[in-house]
């Protein structure tokens, strides 16, 4: 299958199956024929409207296509997006302006004696349209920048940070390299103001004017047929559609910057001085990697995310360089409403997701059983991908609270802690359930399962405007103390969501509306192997805390009746 959302079905005729990406599907609106076509598959999220039309012939089905409305890839058409098959008989009248054609297969032959002509004659050209819309920007994902807002939300996004600077450049880069073996995710703080998702891309912002210049790497050759167009390979507009009137080869960016920095000299020149964070980890995190690369007699001289600030720092001595990590950190702590709505939607999946595979889980099965089956779920419905790496800890790996492995055999009786959530349009979520394998917690297992409940009910409790993160963690460290475990305790429970699993800041000061947190104390008993973690993704709002994970239980008796209730 072609790479980048391209079509499957339409360009190879003897197909049985006409099957779309699950992402970008670009507005088409006309009559196809197509040979021996037996079922039509859609993707989950954001379907075509579609109605299919009684073949004339045995060998021809003719299908109508009413696309979504997706902004800056067609002009609006007068034919209306009818989304089931009780409307398809309004279908005939949209096109031969009959209206007094009523039964829906009555008004699809019609429209088919009277557009055939034009269907062969046009067939050919809209299959290499519809074809050719596939090789659209290979990451750069269009429905994610509107689920997040729309080119205009991160134009707010970008007006905010320089507000925040006031005065010199800003730059900001791109990953540069593509991961293996994994679906390309974009570096949180560039997508965070771009929404674009291009290896090796740079912006430029002048602070002042609030200008903005995105740098692209030029493909040659057919680098952009085989693996996607960028950017800077688009038409200029569809350049302007994503919010950007200038767009240039990465090789003008240094004949930019000398110019700028000579007419500026001294002046300020914004830039990412310290670590990134990633989907799994928060900027110390990746600096912790990085300190283990280093260890290494043998390490890469220089991570490709530290090298850009190293590099300008040498070819630009007479700029003064300033950190762009906190303005963009207290921007990202606090999530607009397009955001929130996002997480809603990823919270929601992923705990179902999560409710499904505990709900098949039983003794024998291996913990990358539990772990598959709750992908599927998340992928099946919309998900781009993982938040994280799956845990499903028991036996000897339920006391490593980072268990990625997955390929043990869980016994009758054991503990299990699952640990996993989806991602969608670069939001993260983070979810974690404990329950016994065999579905009946022990008296000792209920026991302490029950303290670190209580305790993260407690912590949650106080997680709204007028109070602080230290006066949550001290109710639920007093649930610990009054159980006689307060030397477990280690501060607040939990950490920021958003575009990193582990977000920008730490939970400190007072609860802010707009922020996602969250709580997740841990009860552990190595010598007996025993691990209890229960975790939700929390929303603050302007009143009572939100739970954005709560489609998956978490009472006792709720988590004992949900273990293997599907077999």
């Amino acid at each position: 299958m072609a790479r980048g959302g391209a079509l499957v079905g339409p360009c190879r005729p003897s197909s049985s199956v006409l099957q779309f990406s699950t992402r970008h599907i670009p507005k088409v609106e006309f009559g196809v024929a197509t040979r021996l076509i037996s079922e039509l598959k859609f993707s989950t999220r954001h379907t075509f409207g579609l109605c299919a039309i009684t073949p004339p012939r045995p060998e021809i089905i003719l299908v109508l296509f009413a696309g979504e409305r997706s902004a800056g890839f067609s002009k609006q058409s007068r034919l209306p997006a009818y989304k089931t098959r009780e409307n398809c008989d309004k279908l005939g009248p949209a096109i031969v302006g009959n209206s007094r054609t009523t039964s829906g297969e009555t008004a699809m032959n019609r429209a088919s004696r009277r557009t055939k002509r034009i269907v062969r004659a046009f067939a050919g050209a809209a299959l290499f349209l519809v074809c050719a819309f596939g090789a659209r920007a290979q990451y750069t994902d269009r429905q994610a920048i509107d689920d997040l807002g729309g080119p205009q939300a991160f134009a707010a996004r970008r007006s905010a940070l320089a507000r925040q600077l006031k005065t010199g450049y800003a730059i900001l880069f791109a990953r540069n390299d593509i991961p293996e073996a994994a679906h390309y995710r974009e570096d949180n703080d560039f997508y965070y103001f771009t929404g674009l998702q291009d290896p090796g891309a740079v912006m430029l912002m002048d602070v002042e004017k609030g200008t903005v210049i995105i740098f692209e790497p030029q493909q040659a050759g057919r680098t952009a047929q085989v693996y996607g167009s960028n950017l800077l390979a688009l038409p200029s507009t569809e350049q302007q559609s994503l919010g950007y009137n200038a767009v240039l080869p990465i090789g003008n960016l240094d004949i930019r910057l000398s110019a700028l920095m000579q007419l500026n000299a001294g002046g300020d020149l914004w830039v990412r001085l310290g670590f990134p964070d990633k989907a799994d980890g928060a900027r110390p995190e990746v600096g912790r990697d990085h300190a283990w690369k280093f260890a290494h007699p043998y390490h890469e001289p220089l991570p490709s995310n530290l090298a850009p600030a190293k590099l300008l720092a040498e070819r630009y001595p007479m700029a003064h360089f300033r950190d762009l990590a906190p303005a963009i950190d207290s921007l990202r702590n606090i999530k607009s409403g397009d955001e929130i709505a996002v997480l809603r939607r990823i919270g929601k999946i992923s705990a179902e997701g999560n409710r499904d595979a505990i709900a098949h889980a039983h003794p024998g099965m291996y913990q990358y059983q539990i772990e598959a089956r709750a992908f599927f779920y998340y992928s099946d419905h919309g998900a781009q991908g993982m938040s994280y790496p799956a845990i499903v800890g028991s036996g000897d790996d339920i006391n490593t609270w980072h268990y990625f492995s997955n390929r043990r055999k869980i016994e009758a009786n054991q503990l299990v802690v699952f640990d996993f959530a989806g991602s969608l349009d670069h939001e993260t979520m983070d979810i974690t359930r404990t329950f016994n394998i065999s579905g009946k917690f022990t008296p000792e297992q209920a026991k302490w399962y029950a303290v670190d409940l209580e305790a993260q009910k407690a912590v949650i409790a106080l997680l709204s405007p007028g109070h602080t993160y230290e006066e949550a963690a001290a109710a639920g460290q007093a649930v610990f103390e009054k159980n006689g475990i307060g030397n477990q305790w280690t501060g607040f429970p939990g950490h920021f969501v958003g575009f990193a699993v582990h977000d920008v800041m730490r939970p400190a000061g007072p609860v802010r509306p707009g922020q996602v947190v969250t709580v997740e104390p841990i009860v552990e008993f190595v010598d007996k192997r025993m691990h209890y973690r229960v975790e939700d993704t929390i929303l603050i709002t302007g009143g009572a805390p939100e739970i954005l994970s709560a489609a998956v239980p978490k009472e006792l008796a709720d988590v004992e009746k949900l273990v293997g209730s599907a077999q």
